[in-house]
């Protein structure tokens, strides 16, 4: 124990006061997404009546409009700077939050959803992340980005308890949930206020400097880089697990195991709890270690997880998969990930890098809750981890690439 908290506490007065301004933006902003998120299908589902396919299709363009606010959001990042795009990403973040809660079908859904992927949180991800990248030395980085991301799932951890205990608590009516929606809402702003008033700009001074608004040049560049396009194929399939458990599990374990909505928070909280606990040290270990190597450590993990779901069918098997597995994978990828992003990315390109890598969230997100919602739809949710289990031995296939191409 005495180990692990010395580890925790290494080398934490090195970082700049930005960063640790990000991890308390970070723990607010991901509460309100942990009103949101673990209970929006099940909202739009149960009580919206929207089939879960077509959930799905929502959540799918949600997910393209992001990436598409990730390739047009990296040379602004570069060229701009990373508050002003923070500040916009958080604004339109809380008028779609708060867009949901009014929903009454479908059409209204979707177009909420395309909103929100246009100008939600993709961008402020990557904008974030390139801050961090500018204020913090390479050999710290993903102790940093290991940092901020404990105050994300410290938000995160208590935000589904706090949205499952209200649900349980008010008798899971509609406007619970609407009420839970406004809430995020809220909180977004109160972020946006924040940044504005005490984080001050950290883009570097290059000598290259382009006099367009948003120079393509940088993407060309970025997606000319053979390490960092076979990167980008590999988050792809490791953020296709990531972002396929999140949205699938809670509805399998509501609709198929019929596990009440507050042991769904409670599951859905043990993988922010660990987060909390092991986070740093994970961030610490990876410090001085191959990155390539510790994202194929996490596709094992993402694996394994898949493994458990298909063997198991009870909450017990779950909580192993999700709050275990999966939440060691998920550690692993968050920091390694963005780390590489940014020693693969030159200076000057840092913010186009890591936004392009932040869309292989968003790809993964557009396809993952297609295939979840069409196979629960159909009552096959064993297909969903077979098809995880193809996905990570992709990724680690792909790994063994970059491995070689970075030795040349």
């Amino acid at each position: 124990m005495r180990e692990v908290r010395s580890i925790a506490g290494a080398g934490l007065g090195k970082f700049d006061r930005r960063v640790w301004l990000l991890l308390v933006a970070m723990l607010v902003f991901r509460f309100g997404q942990g009103l949101y998120y673990p209970f929006s299908t099940i909202y739009f589902h149960n009580f919206v009546g929207i089939p879960l396919s077509l959930v799905g299709v929502g959540l799918a363009a949600l997910a393209a409009a992001s990436v598409a606010s990730g390739l047009i959001s990296g040379p602004l990042i570069d060229r701009h700077g990373r508050k002003p795009v923070m500040i916009a990403a958080l604004l339109g973040s809380a008028a779609t939050f708060l867009g949901f809660a009014f929903v009454g079908g479908f059409w209204g859904y979707l177009a909420v959803s395309i909103a929100a992927g246009l100008a939600g949180s993709s961008s402020f991800d990557a904008a974030r992340n390139a801050m961090v990248a500018d204020v913090t030395p390479t050999r710290l980085r993903a102790r940093a980005y290991g940092l901020v991301r404990v105050g994300g799932n410290v938000g995160w951890a208590s935000g589904p308890v706090a949205a499952g205990l209200i649900a349980a608590s008010a008798g899971g009516y509609e406007i619970t949930y609407q009420i839970m929606f406004a809430g995020t809402a809220a909180l977004t702003l109160a972020v946006l206020v924040a940044v504005v008033l005490l984080v001050r700009e950290s883009l570097p001074e290059v000598e290259e400097r382009t006099s367009s608004v948003m120079p393509l040049s940088k993407l060309r560049a970025a997606l000319s880089d053979a390490p960092f396009v076979v990167l980008l194929v590999v988050g792809f399939l490791l953020y296709y697990v990531f972002t396929q458990d999140w949205q699938a599990l809670p509805v399998y374990a509501r609709n198929f195991l019929n596990v009440p909505e507050a042991r769904v928070g409670l599951f859905l909280a043990g993988n922010g709890l660990m987060v909390m606990l092991l986070q740093f040290p994970v961030a610490y270990l990876l410090e001085s270690r191959s990155k390539v190597a510790a994202l194929a450590v996490g596709a094992a993990l993402f694996a394994a997880s898949s493994v458990t779901l298909l063997v198991t069918e009870s909450f017990l098997g779950i909580l192993v998969a999700f709050a275990g597995f999966f939440t060691l994978a998920e550690m692993i990828l968050e920091v390694a990930g963005a780390a590489l992003a940014a020693e693969l990315a030159p200076t000057q390109r840092r913010g186009t890098y890591l936004a392009l890598f932040g869309c292989c969230f968003g790809a993964g997100y557009g396809m993952s809750p297609i295939v979840a919602g069409l196979l629960l739809d159909a009552r096959l949710p064993e297909i969903i981890w077979t098809v995880q289990l193809v996905a990570a031995a992709l990724a680690a296939t792909g790994l063994l690439t970059l491995a070689a191409l970075k030795r040349k």
